[in-house]
């Protein structure tokens, strides 16, 4: 036997692919899939995804603590309009149009949302205005923000997460924004109240005039430098990095209108704050049920109703802080801006649970075709090392037996059996 070995050249052993190696090792298979992030890994997640409120908090509580500097660039510059300026240019470079127009196609759903956020959840600023907080501020605080349009960026996360139509969130985002610099004005003029505000506080000709050109004006050239492709290379690698400059320009705003009304802030009861919490709360599941019964009322896809509920129930801080910018001293922005503040938290609290709630209660055909996407995989690599396995060892048979076209598959897997 010897012998005959000698003189037959022995095959080459078939290469051993990554199947083969690691099928004796189901473990190192999982591991190699999907890496356990480190505690640091975890901690940098983390606080990327909560940059803005955190920065919020941080930023609110140093301007009443220590006013002096954001009040003194109040009063000298004119940092809150570059702020505005800087936020939407970095939104057009951003702003990516080619996923909106799948939305397009389900026109009813479109219809309804737009009505939703743009002419009846605003209306919940009437109620808001009523409840007896103990400040004109206050109430307008909670009126400013729910004139609002939608979320610019968390709508989209959290439509993507109870696993919504993407593309119409997306469209919601971008279209409301833009028209809301028009809407909400005309519902400011018949919100707001009380001291500081007459026939002439909110000039709603001339808050469109500036918010034309500081908001929609920079939006479009941001959107314009896209065409370039060096800018849009450079807009997708420092995505991250724009959107946390986007943030802290964003919070500055809020920073020094609190350092300017840090005096009036601290005359506020702690019961009246407490009250701020549970209002918002309390708003934002209010505009939830309403949504979510004008939905079901309408023949829509589930995947286009979760959209609409998320979408048309979040209020931007991003615009009400631009409109803050254009208010008078005497309305105190300052503190209007805690309860727009304690609203922005309380909806992103909340939808974070009704996300996933709506997995379930509105089951869509995405989710099955996602479930047996993953039903797939799954069968895929619980097969593959099997074959890996089986492979190898007919390799092994091929290499221990003479030479010839007999040597191979079915005399090594019998050998293999036994």
């Amino acid at each position: 036997m010897a012998d005959s070995k000698d003189e037959a050249p022995r095959p080459n052993p078939a290469p051993e692919d990554s199947t083969a190696v690691t099928a004796d090792s189901p473990s190192d298979v999982s591991a190699q899939a999907k890496p356990v992030p480190t505690r640091t890994q975890q901690l940098q997640s983390f606080l990327f995804k909560w940059h803005l409120p955190i920065m919020l908090v941080v930023l609110v509580l140093f301007g009443f603590l220590v006013p002096a500097p954001g009040r003194w660039l109040a009063d000298n510059t004119e940092l809150s309009t570059a702020c505005v300026v800087f936020i939407f240019l970095v939104s057009g470079l951003k702003l990516k149009t080619d996923e909106i127009t799948e939305a397009l196609s389900d026109w009813l759903g479109i219809i309804v949302g737009l009505v939703l956020i743009l002419g009846v959840t605003p209306l919940m600023g009437f109620a808001a205005r009523e409840v007896p907080l103990g400040s004109d501020a206050v109430s307008n605080g909670f009126a400013l923000f729910f004139a609002m349009p939608t979320t610019i960026s968390s709508g989209v996360v959290l439509t993507t997460q109870a696993k919504g139509n993407k593309a119409m969130a997306l469209f919601f985002s971008v279209v409301t924004n833009m028209l809301g610099t028009v809407t909400a004005p005309f519902f400011l003029g018949v919100l707001l109240r009380g001291d500081g505000v007459t026939e002439d506080t909110v000039d709603v000709v001339g808050i469109l005039a500036r918010l034309a050109l500081t908001v929609v004006l920079p939006l479009l050239v941001g959107k314009c430098l896209r065409w370039f492709d060096v800018v849009r290379s450079m807009a997708k690698v420092w995505s991250n990095q724009l959107k946390l400059a986007s943030s802290f320009i964003l919070v500055l705003i809020p920073w020094m209108k609190v350092s300017e009304s840090s005096s009036q802030i601290a005359e506020l009861d702690g019961g009246i704050i407490a009250a701020m919490f549970g209002l918002g709360a309390g708003f934002h599941v209010v505009l939830l049920i309403v949504n979510a019964v004008v939905v079901l009322l309408v023949p829509l896809s589930n995947a286009s109703r979760k959209a609409i509920i998320i979408m048309g129930s979040q209020k931007t801080v991003a615009i009400a802080v631009a409109f803050l910018a254009l208010l008078p001293d005497a309305m105190q922005p300052g503190v209007m801006v805690i309860p727009a503040i304690i609203s922005h938290f309380s909806q992103i609290v909340i939808d974070a649970f009704v996300a996933t709630w709506l997995i379930t209660a509105l089951p869509s055909a995405r989710d099955e075709d996602d479930d047996a996407k993953a039903e797939l995989t799954a069968r895929s690599s619980s097969t593959t090392p099997q074959a890996g396995v089986a492979k190898r060892e007919g390799s092994v048979q091929d290499g221990g037996k003479e030479a010839g076209p007999a040597g191979g598959g079915a005399e090594g897997l019998r050998g293999a059996s036994v």
